[in-house]
């Protein structure tokens, strides 16, 4: 939510008036101007005033020193909000002074059912006397009040117990080839089913073999029906081809060993899970969610760029804003805690495009998902229905496709008392070390590009007693923002256990993407480690597609060289060779030249970039490094001949 906007101080005398404060804002719902709000001013019980705006947005309460006040804002779509000003600190010896305050009313719509309208019993706002001749927000207060608006999804620590088996719930899970969990069956249609085959609810599992049914009563579901295909193609490639196995959707979150629910055997075209004998609760998750992650890419007649450092907001179809975060310098942006079956918007402001500036959205492997091409509230966006569509699946990443920076200061008792050289210990969700940092002189600490963690704790050294000059411990977010106050005792370890709403303050998440290495020097795994560049040489694949017997540059194969031209571009220093790789497919003698010039077409096009072609070397492998056995003796699927089909940078340089 935005709050304050302008702190408006009128320090003038009044001559034979009565002194006061002028509270003066403006109402919004999803950043539209919001008219017809009524507004009631209480002292204690009593009603002092009553206003409408009507057909504007704008007020003016004019408020006497003394009492604490209550001011009320309501309209027929919106959740009853109230703010509180406290003028009763204000001292006689300033009644001369009138102190006037600004302040935004940012209205949600009371049937948003992202939003705890619980929270609104308590004030969204407060204005405090400052001491000297102003009057200001508590923003302490409204930072943490914020955190509290947006539902946060609890995740279960143990199997969830059905007490009303005719309650809807969500029943989430994966589907694996033969017991194998790096072989999902993914992008697949799947069915709830009933009695008889009847079937409930349909939908599909994502690239990750990952499915979730909502709405549905544990009373109606007896089996899970899997659609594959009559010749069973689906299983090509896995070691035995008998069986598939779901699992729960936390793959053994519950269950160390991971044991599999139930086992089918694949006829006539489909798969049937009989859940009639397993526990249902193994795959109840009604806080069951994905992540989303893709790269934004700008486009306008002078130019191609990816949209870096740029804020791109989450909302509901309500146009509530869920989150935000900022893309980083390849574009890349991620969502976690993405619900099954609903709707968002992901979006940009509208005000940060040029004319004819085109927005694109990429998924993690540069492949083109959408143009942003609606507008709403004041955003440039594109709808995302999560029902496991082909652009929904395109667009999930996992856990293990991101990475986190973890950024914050400590200070001891106020703001004025910055830790430094304060040796800070991050550990993970079972309180093992991961990677250590030190404060420097302004008591800031970084750890940069770690593998992502759903928890972490964060642990420090009380070298020398350095903490014990202090009776609280002040934590703050990268953006300056008050995260935690924890009482400290003397003599002992300082240990921070952050709570959900506080993780999302002192972590930062992106995409994977080993050219980050190359492109950010500071993304080190540890600020304090004073780690240097990535050592070379380093080889990274990527799966650059080119037509049958063809070496042309494709469009999709474009969006990947032009990333690779971004990083030599920002590090002078780097040079790489190209190495193109085919497929077994056709005669050995064929392959050889055709990687060799798709590898030289490569270097043309980044060439033809202004990159210098002394920095890039080419090499024609064809098909003499196949990555798993698809060779001329052993049949294998189209989707594991392209596993061979790739082009390979190996990187020299810092």
């Amino acid at each position: 939510m935005k709050k304050l906007t302008q702190l408006l101080v009128l320090l003038f005398v009044c001559a034979g008036m009565d002194a006061q404060v002028i509270v003066e804002g403006k109402t919004y719902l999803n950043r539209s101007p919001l008219t017809g709000v009524t507004i009631i001013v209480k002292d204690g019980n009593k009603t002092i005033q009553t206003l409408n705006t009507k057909n504007k947005n704008e007020f003016n309460i004019e408020l006497d020193y003394g009492p604490v006040y209550k001011v009320y804002f309501q309209h027929p779509k919106c959740v009853l909000m109230h703010l509180e000003v406290y003028t009763n600190s204000v001292p006689k010896s300033r009644y001369d002074f009138s102190m006037a305050h600004a302040v935004d009313v940012p209205f949600v719509n009371k049937n948003d059912p992202d939003v705890d309208t619980t929270v609104f019993s308590e004030p969204f706002y407060k204005i405090r006397y400052d001491g000297k001749k102003h009057m200001e927000d508590d923003s302490a207060y409204s930072r943490v009040f914020d955190t509290r608006i947006i539902k946060k999804t609890v995740k279960p620590t143990e199997p969830v117990e059905i007490k009303n088996p005719e309650a809807p719930a969500v029943f989430a899970g994966k589907i694996y080839v033969n017991n194998n969990f790096n072989v999902p069956v993914k992008n697949r249609i799947i069915h709830a089913v009933y009695k008889d085959g009847y079937i409930i609810k349909t939908t599909a599992t994502n690239r990750f073999g990952a499915f979730a049914f909502t709405g549905v009563k544990p009373t109606d579901i007896e089996g899970i029906k899997l659609e594959i295909s009559e010749s069973g193609a689906d299983l090509k490639g896995s070691p035995n081809r008998s069986g598939m196995d779901l699992s729960n959707a936390t793959l053994g979150l519950y269950n160390s060993k991971k044991e599999l629910l139930v086992s089918c055997k694949p006829s006539g075209g489909s798969c049937y899970f009989d859940l009639t004998n397993k526990p249902l609760e193994n795959i109840v998750d009604n806080a069951y969610t994905t992540n989303i992650g893709g790269k934004l890419v700008s486009t306008s007649p002078k130019e191609k760029k990816f949209f870096a450092n740029k804020t791109v907001y989450l909302t509901n179809k309500l146009n509530t804003v869920l989150k935000t975060t900022k893309t980083n310098k390849l574009g890349s942006f991620v969502f976690e805690d993405i619900k099954p079956d609903n709707t968002y918007y992901v979006g940009i402001d509208q005000s940060e495009l040029s004319p004819m500036e085109r927005i694109d959205l990429l998924n993690k492997d540069d492949a083109y998902i959408a143009t942003l091409d609606s507008v709403k509230a004041g955003k440039l966006c594109m709808k995302i229905n999560t029902d496991y569509n082909k652009v929904f699946n395109n667009f999930t990443i996992g856990e293990d496709e991101m990475k986190m920076d973890i950024k914050a200061t400590i200070f001891g008792d106020n703001v004025n008392h910055p830790i430094g050289k304060l040796k800070i210990i991050l550990l993970n969700d079972s309180y093992q070390p991961i990677d250590s940092a030190y404060t420097d002189n302004f008591g800031t600490f970084k750890f940069k590009y770690l593998p992502f963690l759903k928890r972490f704790y964060l642990s420090a050294e009380n070298t020398d007693n350095i903490l014990d000059m202090y009776k609280n411990i002040l934590i703050y977010s990268s953006e300056d923002n008050l995260v935690k106050i924890m009482t400290h005792e003397k003599g002992k370890k300082f240990t921070y256990n952050p709570v959900n709403a506080e993780l999302s303050s002192l972590r930062d998440v992106e995409l994977e993407d080993p050219w980050l290495e190359y492109i950010d020097k500071d993304k080190k795994t540890s600020e304090g480690a004073n780690k240097k560049s990535p050592a070379a040489p380093k080889e990274i694949t990527e799966r650059i597609l080119f037509e049958p017997n063809s070496y042309s540059i494709t469009p999709e194969a474009k969006e990947i060289l032009d990333k690779i031209i971004l990083v030599l571009n920002t590090n002078t220093e780097l040079k790489i060779e190209v190495g193109a790789h085919t497929d077994s497919k056709g005669i050995e003698s064929n392959n050889m030249k055709l990687s060799d010039s798709r590898a030289k077409a490569v270097k043309t096009y980044i060439c033809n970039a202004g990159i210098s072609a002394e920095r890039i070397t080419t090499k024609g492998y064809g098909e003499t490094r196949l990555l798993n056995n698809c060779d001329d003796k052993h049949p294998c699927s189209d989707s594991e001949h392209a596993q061979n089909r790739r082009i390979e940078f190996k990187i020299s340089g810092n």
